[in-house]
């Protein structure tokens, strides 16, 4: 499988049907869920159908939630990519990893590389990130990255507060 995104430990690629085992590992982890969506873990087979509809994205939009191997293993780790936010239109960049590969700097990693994958293949002019305001990892890594803190909302569909972070393109910046 080719990958989109390459770093030292890391790649980005499309999803396949034999990576469900890994991601509901993820996905199936409370621990990992309880920052994401309503908190609940889901089954095989929600994982099969959030597969197919990432698949879906990358082949209609050009972008996804990709997969985040380790390149050593080709071992599904994580997810990371972007995906539109239906009711703005503007660009959700996200990531989750499996609780076993905490601590391990793949966010700081894979995050850099991504962004900048997605900037320079998209074009996208900004980015923005949601967050659970309780979420203190994600929120050092955001706010490396060079995210900045935009506001409070709460996003259709969810009963909390989440924080929204937000990212320029640097290309566009330095070309005004």
């Amino acid at each position: 499988m080719t990958f989109l995104v390459e770093t030292e430990r890391l790649a980005l690629r499309e999803w396949t049907p034999e990576d469900a085992e890994a991601l509901h590992a993820l996905a199936g982890d409370a621990e990992v869920m309880r920052y994401v969506g309503d908190g609940s873990t889901w089954d095989v087979e929600r994982v099969r159908e959030w597969i197919g509809k990432l698949n879906e994205s990358y082949r209609t939009r050009g972008f996804s939630r990709w997969a985040v191997v380790e390149k050593e293993t080709d071992e599904a780790v994580g997810s990371c990519g972007f995906a539109p936010l239906p009711w703005s239109g503007e660009i959700d960049f996200g990531y989750m990893f499996r609780r076993d590969r905490w601590g391990r700097g793949y966010a700081s990693e894979i995050t850099p590389a991504a962004l900048r994958y997605g900037f320079e293949r998209y074009g996208f002019r900004e980015v923005v990130a949601s967050i659970d305001p309780k979420n203190e990892a994600s929120r050092r890594v955001l706010l490396k990255l060079g995210f900045v803190y935009r506001h409070n909302e709460v996003q259709p569909g969810e009963e909390e507060e989440s924080e929204i972070y937000a990212m320029s393109n640097p290309r566009l910046k330095s070309e005004e």
